[in-house]
């Protein structure tokens, strides 16, 4: 099994775990990378002279990148391995969002912006190829709530440090940090992240046994189904609720800041309170939905009661909740609504994941590559609707009127016809 005595084993091991919480570290990190240009948002507005139309295509200019390279690197994670992909692009997205303090205007942002999206777009179907061969089918839930647990959790931490960084030593110096720290987690993981469990010298026959037959083998790229996988309504159905529900994730990563403080009249400094409230929300949400709908399974043993089931409507209660706010005139009042809103999104959020892993586990990455591209649209298409729409009307109303209609249409289409145990 590996160059290492059996003897120098530990009897019982738990490495699948440990390289869940190096996916979870990572994902707190990309998205800490995505949110510190929401955060430093006002700032870039007035250093630049730039509209709010002009700000919306540069945050969508990532999801241009993202989407593009998303929907490829399920082929490329088939053919490089996780670890090898890992390397290449973890150090790619670091140098991209370091280079974002050189920027010097609109152009230079947007095509960085471009590039450091297109270099992240491997993180979620590798990190689905990781699950899919590491974790049995009863533990995958958590193992991918916990990695997407670092969307609002690193969401969460950057708003502060950000706001920090930016009052002590100016906007540029957060982008050079956030590369740094892309940059030390690669000399952490690399010597601890394998493609498969049987690869990797620090597994116990025990924990093998433990991840079992329903981890997935290697196939190579010419063996993946890509006729069933782009057929699959499974997925579609999947991609297009988590388009929904990441809709609502880019509106508070690229604009809450800005509402904030353009139509709630909150002083920069106060968003080190205010704009990290619904993260924290979000965070909780996340944590409890792998073990939420892993109990669901368990007791039941279906899968569209635990995953479709809970994430669709989980979904509906997200749209409704943003619906009420829109009358609101009271910014507390908006902010914890929004919390709640938000708590409820990211208990749904993580199991768009979770669906194609259960759906087709020996190809997890290229199944996840079509679900997370659809919803990494979200990311283009949120920016710049809602930059246009608030620069059109001149406030957020209808921007929130369109982030509370997409999960509810979505939720219900997830309910009715998702059957995340077949493809």
């Amino acid at each position: 099994m590996s160059t290492v005595a059996t003897n120098t084993i530990p009897a019982s091991t738990r490495v699948r775990w440990r390289i869940s919480t190096l996916l979870l570290v990572l994902t707190l990190i990309n998205y800490a990378d995505r949110g510190v240009l929401g955060a430093v948002g006002p700032i870039l507005i007035k250093t630049f002279g730039l509209s709010v139309a002009q700000f919306g295509i540069i945050a969508s200019g990532f999801g241009w990148g993202y989407t593009s390279l998303t929907f490829i690197a399920g082929g490329i994670v088939t053919v490089l391995g996780p670890r090898r992909t890992y390397s290449w692009f973890v150090s790619l997205w670091s140098l991209a969002i370091a280079a974002v303090a050189a920027a010097g205007g609109f152009t230079s942002l947007l095509l960085l912006r471009i590039f450091f999206g297109a270099s992240e777009g491997i993180v979620f179907p590798c990190g689905a190829q990781i699950i899919g061969k590491w974790l049995p089918r009863s533990e995958r839930a958590r193992a991918t709530s916990l990695m997407t647990a670092g969307i609002p959790l690193g969401s969460l931490l950057v708003v502060p440090l950000t706001v920090w960084l930016t009052h002590a030593y100016g906007w540029r110096v957060p982008f050079v940090a956030l590369g740094a720290v892309g940059i030390i987690w690669l000399l952490v993981a690399l010597p601890i992240i394998t493609d498969s469990p049987r690869s990797n010298p620090r597994v116990s026959p025990s924990e093998l046994k433990t991840i079992g037959e329903g981890s997935a083998e290697s196939h190579s790229f010419a063996s993946v189904p890509w006729g069933r996988i782009l057929r699959s309504r499974t997925l579609w159905l999947a991609g297009l609720a988590f388009f929904s529900s990441a809709y609502c994730l880019y509106f508070m990563l690229n604009f809450f800041p800005t509402y904030l403080v353009r139509q709630r009249h909150v002083e920069f400094t106060a968003l080190a309170l205010l704009g990290t409230i619904p993260w924290v929300a979000m965070t909780i949400g996340a944590l409890l939905s792998g073990v939420i709908s892993d109990s669901i399974y368990r007791r039941c043993g279906d899968l569209r009661r635990a995953r479709s089931y809970l994430a669709g409507s989980c979904l509906v209660v997200t749209g409704i909740l943003i619906a009420t706010t829109i009358g609101l005139t009271n910014t507390h009042a908006i902010v914890a609504i929004l919390s709640v809103a938000c708590f409820v999104n990211f208990v749904a959020n993580p199991i768009f994941f979770v669906i194609p892993i259960d759906a087709i586990p020996e190809f997890a990455g290229p199944a996840g590559a079509l679900t997370t591209g659809l919803g990494s649209a979200a990311g283009t298409v949120a920016p710049l609707v809602t930059g246009f729409l608030v620069q059109a009307t001149g406030t957020f109303v209808s921007a929130f009127a369109v982030v509370a209609a997409l999960p509810i249409i979505f939720g219900l289409l997830l309910i009715i016809a998702c059957r995340p145990d077949r493809l």
